[in-house]
């Protein structure tokens, strides 16, 4: 991005973390597949860091929004769309928003808003959730657009996706349904009184990114005393995870032998067929640098290019009784 993109983005992003937005809300049903609750509340608590942490694909998603609302207004003529300023409510007793792509007007001069625009890629899988015949698309962008819905109080909202197809755009109309807005309103109320007006963090959900959360906000630890914790739910929490991680381990080692004795009925064959299944056992070939060899026969090169990363890691745990 440019400088002057890079300051725009940024204040948007800061401008967001004062009010819930639609994908805050997605995130908070528990329903988003790419954020959390505990990720939400990191983002509305905390000053947005130098880097925004956007993927390739949200920044290939937003550089071909344009693209995708000059589509759509070739699909639907008669049509205009334009990039509005966030909207922001209060008067739900927390501050609501909707930073929606497009707002669609019937007319350029003068521009008033009709519907709302959601500009969507999805290739590769994301395509099979967006159904123009049953009207249906992904829950996390179906929620999105009633809560922009209901922030804005217009009466339609289309979600268009690139999907890669040569055709056109899956174009898929919402209109607001009351019952889903009024879960939405509560629970974003709850949670901004909950968690963000009072700093204290939801509950992590298991997720990379809440992993990823922890170990930024616990960035510096103690390595003594061990903390005693005496509150019944940590011995809850512990039982729960030694018998989840020996039900993985378990699961694990009967996979592995599985694959195993199936490698043994190949022999020689990399390929095979099996009740309908392609299986493949390959050579691959890897050529990698012997940094110990290096280190001892070149010590100062290997110093210079050495990097050194930290983590922290959760152990297994050990009895003390």
């Amino acid at each position: 991005m440019s400088t002057v993109a890079e300051r725009k983005r940024r204040a948007f992003l800061e401008g967001r973390r004062t009010y819930i937005g639609g994908t805050d809300v997605a995130a908070i049903l528990g329903i988003s597949p790419w954020s959390s609750p505990l990720q939400v509340w990191r983002e509305k608590t905390n000053p947005v860091p130098e880097t925004d942490g956007s993927s390739l694909a949200m920044r290939r998603g937003l550089a071909l929004e344009d693209f995708i609302a000059d589509e759509f207004t070739r699909a639907k003529p008669g049509l205009v769309t334009y990039r509005p300023k966030p909207v922001v409510r209060t008067d739900w007793g927390f501050p609501a928003g909707a930073s929606v792509d497009r707002m669609v007007a019937t007319t350029e001069h003068p521009r008033t808003p009709v519907a709302i625009l959601e500009a969507k890629t999805a290739f590769k899988y994301g395509w099979r959730d967006w159904n123009e015949e049953t009207g249906d698309l992904p829950p996390a962008y179906y929620i999105q657009q009633q809560w922009y819905l209901a922030v804005t109080e217009l009466p339609l909202s289309y979600g268009a996706a690139d999907i890669g197809d040569p055709g056109a755009l899956r174009i898929i109309p919402t209109r607001p349904d009351r019952r889903i807005q009024r879960r939405c309103i509560e629970a974003a109320r709850e949670f901004w009184e909950r968690h963000v007006l009072t700093g204290q963090p939801p509950q992590p959900n298991g997720s990379d990114g809440d992993a990823a959360v922890l170990r930024d906000l616990y960035r510096d630890p103690l390595p003594d005393p061990a903390v005693p914790l005496d509150d019944p739910e940590a011995a809850r929490l512990l039982r729960t995870y030694l018998e989840a991680k020996g039900t993985a381990d378990s699961a694990k080692r009967e996979a592995e032998s599985a694959k195993q004795q199936l490698c043994a009925l190949m022999g020689e064959h990399e390929k095979a067929l099996v009740d309908g299944y392609l299986l493949t056992w390959k050579t691959q070939r890897r050529t990698t640098l012997d940094t110990k060899a290096l280190r001892d026969a070149y010590p100062a090169i290997a110093g210079e290019f050495s990097r050194t990363t930290e983590t922290r890691v959760f152990g297994t745990p050990k009895e003390t009784k």
